[in-house]
């Protein structure tokens, strides 16, 4: 049989030079980014009574053009938070919790509008909570 090493058995994240996680901080600012994106357009959508949403949807505040403007503002939020987190300082880490925390928040109230979709964005935000909660702290800046 023969001797493969421990090399083939390390995590595909521990790749030589970069610290343990990088990819996990990677795939939230990307996500963070893309998240932002989808919200901005979701939000332009609702405040243009775009045919997308449903029409006669009761939320728990207001109405669809306002729960538009809050998911444009989380959108905005979340894109700058996307750009702090590729700076690799901790205070974008906090910001991209803060982002995606609202975000999860808003996206469960948003649910009326677009039931599945808000549910994604839900999950994609616990993903990034993750991500930034476990790996972006002083690990990620200690060198190899």
């Amino acid at each position: 049989m023969p001797d493969y090493g421990e090399r083939s058995f390390s995590s595909p994240s521990a790749s030589p030079g970069m610290p343990e996680g990088w990819g996990w901080v990677a795939f939230a600012g990307f996500m963070l980014g893309l998240a932002g994106l989808w919200n901005v357009i979701e939000g332009i959508l609702a405040i243009s009574e775009s045919r997308v949403f449903v029409g006669d949807e009761v939320f728990v505040f207001s109405d669809l053009n306002t729960w538009g403007w809050i998911i444009l503002a989380l959108g905005v939020l979340q894109l700058a938070a996307a750009f702090t987190v590729a700076t690799g300082n901790e205070f974008g880490r906090w910001i991209g919790i803060g982002a995606a925390g609202a975000n999860a928040i808003g996206q469960l109230l948003f649910v009326p509008a677009f039931p599945l979709w808000a549910m994604s964005m839900f999950a994609v935000d616990i993903l990034i909570i993750f991500a930034l909660a476990v790996y972006g702290g002083g690990r990620l800046r200690t060198s190899v």
